[in-house]
């Protein structure tokens, strides 16, 4: 788990940090109709300077993926994937489990946006076999410019670090820099401890409260917004949404709790590897 300045940074660390790295010319990546600009510009600029192309999955009428045309876009020249958990435009909760799947059986990474997801569903990194996993602080009720970036031992090891100084490196020599073990390798400069304290707290908040409790009380309001549109004259709302919980709400195998142990080292809090948070 790797903190960075919120998803936009982390998606932006697996650009360069990956990206640069493993995909080139001809190489294609896929992406959806449903992503948020922070999932498509840092890609775009990665093609514009690879020679590589992006490919993009379809959305029917309802707002949902098509899941048969993302399946058509693989290939032999397809070398990565990146897709929202949850949109954050139409709601729409992706079937990523069911994408992730699909990729790895044809050896493709995949990133999630979890942005919109975090806050709202219990998220397990490890069931859904993801390769990459970002959220955002405030998005959790946290504070701003503080996010994680959930990332693979084994990719991370093979990846080269986004920005250097700091406590990213073990030694320093003017012919050799020797790189900080995972997660550190990534975490140039001073680390946002005041930010990662505020973040716990967060998600210690939303933990009291439930996300079960979270989940119910927002299908409560979403029936009510509903049914107010539909009184208005001259309205007629297309795709309505459906009443029912996320099929991607999963459960995670551990907490992150806030603790000043490491505060005076590197970190205020992480979680046990392979997982997020329990209260997402």
């Amino acid at each position: 788990m790797i903190f960075t300045s919120g998803t936009t940074d982390a998606i932006n660390l697996v650009m360069h940090g990956y990206g640069r790295r493993f995909i080139g010319a001809g190489d294609e990546i896929i992406l959806t109709t449903l992503e948020h600009h922070s999932n498509i510009v840092p890609w775009q600029m990665l093609a514009e300077e690879k020679g590589a192309t992006l490919r993009v999955v379809p959305v029917n009428d309802a707002g949902e993926l098509l899941i048969d045309e993302y399946q058509k876009l693989f290939n032999e020249r397809t070398k990565f994937v990146g897709v929202m958990h949850v949109s954050n435009a139409l709601g729409t909760v992706n079937p990523v489990r069911e994408m992730i799947k699909f990729a790895h059986a044809r050896e493709v990474p995949v990133l999630v946006d979890g942005a919109q997801a975090a806050p709202h569903m219990k998220v397990d990194v490890q069931d859904l076999d993801c390769d990459f996993y970002a959220f955002s602080g405030h998005k959790m009720c946290g504070p701003t410019g503080i996010g994680v970036l959930y990332g693979r031992t084994p990719i991370l090891e093979r990846m080269q670090p986004f920005k250097g100084g700091g406590d990213m490196i073990l030694s320093v020599t003017f012919e050799k820099t020797t790189y900080n073990a995972i997660p550190y390798k990534f975490e140039a400069g001073t680390p946002p401890i005041a930010a990662a304290i505020g973040l716990g707290a967060a998600v210690d908040y939303l933990s009291a409260i439930g996300m079960d409790a979270i989940a119910a009380h927002e299908l409560d309001l979403l029936d009510y917004a509903t049914g107010q549109m539909n009184r208005l004259p001259g309205v007629r709302i297309i795709a309505p949404p459906k009443r029912k919980r996320p099929c991607c709400r999963l459960r995670s195998r551990a907490s992150i709790r806030t603790t000043s142990a490491r505060c005076s080292t590197r970190k205020a809090w992480r979680c046990a590897p392979g997982t997020i948070a329990r209260s997402r």
